[in-house]
């Protein structure tokens, strides 16, 4: 039974490391085409908004499945109540890539940043990637 309820804890970490890379994609690839005006970028990130509202989706199932299953407390109750919470976090920002794509899909075929603006944005999508690189 406690085999299965640690494959159940490492099950979500996987799935929360999961989200944060699809989230991860989906900011560089909005930050490259607002910045450069790339509409296959922008459409890509659009896209993926589904999958990554999917994953967090799954994930959330499979925390709640955990709670109401195991019964977890102390260090376990602490790691599933902050994947919660870190999984709405990234999916929030899932949706704000996407908001960014669409802005760059709107002002096709220009960029939608003047060329003062750009170093200031590609600095902070690299500053925003995980890992860092």
């Amino acid at each position: 039974m406690r085999e299965r309820y640690h494959e159940e804890l490492d099950a979500v970490h996987d799935q929360l490391v999961e989200l944060a890379a699809l989230v991860t994609k989906a900011m560089v690839r909005a930050t490259t085409a607002v910045v450069s005006g790339d509409l296959d970028a922008a459409e890509e990130v659009i896209s993926q908004d589904a999958v990554i509202d999917a994953a967090r989706d799954d994930l959330d199932a499979r925390v709640m499945s955990v709670l109401a299953c195991q019964q977890p407390v102390a260090t376990d109750l602490r790691t599933l109540v902050a994947a919660l919470r870190v999984s709405a976090d990234l999916e929030r920002m899932g949706d704000l890539a996407r908001h960014i794509a669409e802005i760059a899909r709107m002002r096709y075929p220009s960029v939608p940043l003047p060329a003062e603006l750009r170093p200031g944005i590609e600095e902070m999508g690299r500053a925003s990637r995980w890992p860092p690189r």
